[in-house]
């Protein structure tokens, strides 16, 4: 019984002595909280208002040679939202799409090294010339995609799956 009344003491002197007035940590703390400069807050652009573009573009054809896009201009407003819905008609294993946007002229160059980097990198080459890329669309699939549209000039798009790019290419003009 002495053992439990020993044992009670103790419990009590150490529940009294939490309890005390003892801010200094809590003071401490606060100072330091209130000297730390916080991490910087970026800010993100209101899209409420900006211009949306809707563009549906197919990707059709079951053999290399009859694959193409259905369209092979694309036209938008600069730093307008582009919504772009790709819809990979094809049904052949090898009718494999994404659409990519390059700096003008960077197409061949773009597409081979795109080839070599091969499906894990969804045959998109990793360069200051992608300026967006949807993921592959496998065939049957349809693959959204928004972007902001670049600044105003003309760019080429491309289907950098093996072989592709030749006939599935086009120009992307940013007014």
């Amino acid at each position: 019984m002495k053992r439990i009344a020993h044992i009670v003491t103790i419990a009590s002197v150490f529940a009294i002595a939490a309890c005390g007035n003892n801010t200094s940590e809590v003071g401490v703390l606060e100072k330091k909280m209130n000297d730390s400069v916080s991490a910087p807050i970026q800010e993100v652009a209101d899209t409420t208002l900006q211009p949306t573009v809707e563009i549906v573009l197919r990707a059709t054809g079951d053999e290399v040679e009859e694959m193409v896009f259905d369209q092979d201009t694309l036209e938008v407003e600069a730093d307008a939202l582009v919504k772009l819905t790709l819809i990979n008609e094809g049904t052949d294993l090898n009718a494999i799409h994404n659409f990519v946007v390059i700096t003008e002229g960077m197409l061949e160059k773009a597409a081979k090294i795109g080839a070599e980097i091969g499906p894990s990198g969804n045959y998109i080459p990793d360069s200051k010339h992608v300026l967006t890329a949807t993921p592959l669309a496998l065939p049957s699939q349809t693959v959204v995609h928004e972007f902001k549209a670049p600044p105003p000039g003309t760019y080429d798009f491309v289907c950098t799956y093996p072989d592709h790019w030749r006939r599935m290419n086009g120009k992307l003009i940013v007014k």
